[in-house]
């Protein structure tokens, strides 16, 4: 598990830390205060600088560049946002560290004549793309800077094409969850865009291992009368889930019971193929009622530890928080595995806040938002 993290350069932070990071580690702040970034660099971070990130993360946030290469499949990605104040000149970087620089990553933007032999690669590929007519003629597609990803320890270094407004050309990566710098599963997670077929994708990890009834007992959360899980092959239905209840009769689309049966069922698949890693989770109250935050809490924590992943959160929701304070004072054997992050840029430092510290904000009804 990760103990502390070090940004420097990334997104909105020109230089920031977050220590005495927990086993479950819920981050808030203010909107446009950097809590999506966070967990933004813990991926890159784990996953020592993997191409494939950088393009998810621009795909979220509708970050993609000018379409070069329409028909084939590199993915063009504007990275210059991903830079301290959207700056992408030669030599700008970024530098990710944790545990004393146990992990680190560093990404910067070179000359060609620094990247050497890769620039002449990449012009080959773009005379061939002409001749093929995938480019327009016309199309000014040179690559004119190098971005350099070396992650430690791995030693792994990656050299990418990058064209004159910033643009870089990616290669596909259609994994969902990959395998970090040394084998370990980094997941990033947002609840509102998971749909029935990458869940249908996980489910056939839960058969292949023979784990329904866990899923299944754990599911129970929401409803207690919950007996078993079907998903669909046909589609045939909107949902392409069926829940079965103990008493028998019809299997009903699992959308009968709200979305928030759904975005748990996503939730706890998230853990199947992260176990050992890392659990990245944006808006992890989406779609839950206030009532049943603290029943989620402990839901979380207790498959973290039975998992062994190390989960970092989001959340604008002071329920969501309170839902936590309210778990920490009744279940007090789990109050070592959490922590709330105070993210503000402001600072050098998020606030951390751990056990005591979070029932007593609850109790005396501080923001800690």
């Amino acid at each position: 598990m990760l103990q502390t993290l070090a940004i420097r350069g990334f997104r909105a932070f020109e230089s920031y830390r977050l220590t005495d990071l927990a086993r479950v580690n819920l981050v808030v702040g203010r909107n446009n205060c950097g809590k999506t970034s966070v967990l933004e660099a813990i991926e890159l971070l784990v996953s020592g600088g993997h191409p494939a990130v950088f393009y998810d993360s621009a795909r979220r946030r509708g970050e993609m560049g000018v379409p070069y290469a329409r028909r084939v499949r590199e993915r063009p990605t504007d990275v210059s946002h991903v830079f301290f104040g959207h700056k992408f000149d030669l030599g700008t970087h970024f530098e990710l560290s944790s545990d004393g620089g146990k992990y680190t990553l560093s990404v910067r933007v070179q000359s060609l004549d620094e990247v050497g032999e890769d620039s002449e690669y990449w012009d080959r590929r773009r005379k061939q793309w002409l001749q093929r007519g995938l480019f327009d003629q016309d199309e000014e597609a040179v690559p004119v800077l190098g971005l350099s990803i070396d992650g430690r320890p791995s030693g792994r270094q990656v050299d990418l094409p990058v064209m004159d407004d910033g643009t870089v050309l990616f290669e596909p990566y259609p994994r969902s969850i990959r395998n970090g710098a040394y084998g370990t599963p980094v997941h990033f997670l947002t609840l509102d865009s998971f749909d029935p077929a990458s869940m249908g994708g996980m489910w056939d990890t839960v058969l292949a291992e023979g784990r329904e009834a866990e899923i299944v007992d754990d599911m129970r959360l929401l409803e207690p009368d919950l007996d078993s899980i079907h998903f669909l092959t046909s589609g045939r239905l909107s949902s392409g889930i069926l829940v079965g209840l103990r008493h028998g009769g019809r299997r009903l689309p699992i959308g009968t019971y709200g979305d928030g049966m759904r975005r748990l069922l996503a939730l706890r698949l998230s853990f199947v193929g992260t176990a050992n890693g890392f659990l990245l989770i944006d808006e992890i109250d989406t779609g839950l009622h206030w009532t049943i935050m603290e029943e989620m809490w402990q839901f979380v924590v207790e498959v973290a530890r039975k998992s062994n992943v190390q989960i970092f959160a989001t959340t604008h929701s002071y329920d969501c928080i309170q839902g936590l304070g309210s778990l920490i004072k009744s279940r007090p054997d789990l109050k070592e595995e959490v922590s709330i992050q105070k993210v503000d840029t402001s600072l050098k430092q998020a606030v951390c806040l751990r056990s005591d510290q979070i029932r007593i904000a609850m109790e005396q009804d501080i923001e800690v938002r």
